[in-house]
């Protein structure tokens, strides 16, 4: 399980479901973080039929960092700090560790200024998805309904006709 710890001392669950979770703002991820600094399928984490916990970055913008270092894949230990977009996470492992200052390990999981350091996080919290059907996956949103920041998502409206023979062939 990753616990999300903020600034302000809060902290929420984050259950990571089945064998492999995928983060990021897109539809179609686990755990959908949908703020303009996470990508749309920003990292997953796997965890094995033996217990091991595996993190892996999918080649993001702004990166995946565990102990505030930058990485492309690695395993996860109880108590390791994991950042991502200016979201800051704690792996529990079998309820350790049972203490967390949700303040100190925010501050204590952000990257150092030049390691490639995300734009600080808004409001938006995770969404944990339900994948088990073909069907679009139902959310159950940790995210107030105005919280959310679209500011990446655009919807187009092309009207065309296909009978018209004034456009050129593309």
């Amino acid at each position: 399980m990753l616990i999300r710890v903020q600034e302000d001392g809060s902290t929420a669950e984050v259950p990571l479901s089945g064998e492999k979770t995928v983060f990021g703002r897109g539809e179609d991820c686990t755990v959908r973080v949908p703020a303009g600094s996470v990508s749309r399928t920003h990292c997953t984490i796997t965890v094995s039929d033996e217990g091991s916990i595996t993190i892996r970055d999918l080649g993001s913008s702004n990166g995946t960092f565990v102990n505030q270092e930058r990485i492309d894949e690695r395993s996860l230990s109880a108590g390791d700090l994991v950042s991502f977009g200016g979201f800051v996470f704690v792996v529990r492992v079998n309820g350790d560790p049972d203490e967390i200052d949700a303040e100190l390990m925010h501050e204590d999981g952000l990257p150092e200024e030049g390691a490639g350091k995300p734009a600080k996080a808004g409001p938006a919290h995770p969404t944990q998805t339900g994948t088990t059907t073909p069907e679009p996956p139902k959310r159950e949103s940790l995210v107030p309904a105005g919280d959310l920041d679209e500011s990446s998502v655009i919807d187009f409206d092309f009207d065309l006709d296909e009978d018209e023979d004034d456009q050129p062939p593309l």
